[in-house]
């Protein structure tokens, strides 16, 4: 499960299809956005991402 941005439903040739969803539980997973600058997302970057997602205590 991922959550991309929208404007990649216009991108030729992408591995993905691009879904309407309801009622998401953001605690079953969440993926990266990134721009279209940089479409790519390094290690560090999700890393600092998820990081900042953690709530203290858990």
């Amino acid at each position: 499960m991922g959550f991309v941005p929208e404007w990649t439903q216009d991108l030729p040739n992408r591995g993905f299809e691009l879904k309407k969803v309801r009622g998401i539980d953001f605690k079953i997973g969440l993926g990266v956005a990134w721009n279209r600058e940089e479409p790519t997302a390094s290690r560090d970057d999700i890393i600092d991402i998820a990081r900042s997602l953690v709530r203290p205590g858990r």
